[in-house]
């Protein structure tokens, strides 16, 4: 595990209070659907659609329940598990920077 680990757990993992869908799209996979698990300042666990494979570059849109704009967002994707139902699981770490960083945060709440 080491520093990757401790770097991973830096942040604190927030689940949000309401739904936040996530309307993504990688060069592998193409188009997918699925819903944020939790969040933090520096990625995601994400219930997804389709299966990812370590490494892949998502560009994704995040919709929360009671703001009504689109939040975008690009991640990569840093550990995946396989399907073992309707949605595999994956975590990202955030690609961008900026203000929509602090809003991801902000609008789980």
């Amino acid at each position: 595990m080491g520093a990757e680990h401790d770097q991973q757990r830096r942040a604190e993992r927030l689940v949000p209070a309401h739904t936040v869908r996530i309307e993504a799209e990688t060069a592998v996979a193409g188009p997918t659907r699925g819903e944020a698990r939790n969040l933090s300042d520096g990625g995601a666990c994400l219930a997804l659609d389709a299966d990812l494979g370590v490494g892949e570059e998502l560009l994704m849109r995040l919709l929360f329940d009671h703001y009504d704009n689109p939040v975008p967002a690009t991640g990569r994707v840093v550990w995946a598990s396989p399907r073992s139902g309707p949605r595999g699981r994956c975590g990202i770490q955030w690609t961008h920077s900026g203000p929509h960083r602090r809003w991801i945060g902000w609008l789980a709440r």
